[in-house]
């Protein structure tokens, strides 16, 4: 994978990163749209990616663990289509959820 053109590596990392969004987000009130989008770019990354790549990412979405989540699959796509040599891994990726936050609560005395 690492030798595809500049263009279908940024178009796969674009379809992940929409699955990885899209089907995690899914449940019983989701618009039939959104079933059928997430259908889609799962069929087109399965004919995309290599098998145990695939397979992460759909395990990920359906049944994340602390090991196997949306971003360790995200940085597990990084790997695979670019892997610059000499260049550091990322440990963790920035995961944004409404209401959750890691900045230290303000305390209200102000002295």
């Amino acid at each position: 994978m690492k030798d595809l053109p500049a263009r279908e590596k940024i178009d796969i990392v674009e379809k992940v990163a929409q699955y990885l969004v899209l089907a995690g987000a899914l449940d019983k009130s989701s618009p039939l749209e959104d079933y059928e989008r997430a259908n889609e770019l799962s069929l087109e990354l399965a004919m995309l990616l290599p098998a145990p790549l695939y397979r992460s990412l759909v395990e990920a979405t359906a049944h994340p663990t602390e090991r196997l989540n949306p971003s360790s699959v995200a940085l597990m796509v990084r790997k695979a289509l670019f892997d610059p040599d000499g260049e550091e891994q990322p440990v963790l990726l920035a995961v944004h959820v409404p209401g959750l936050t890691d900045k230290p609560t303000r305390s209200k005395a102000h002295h």
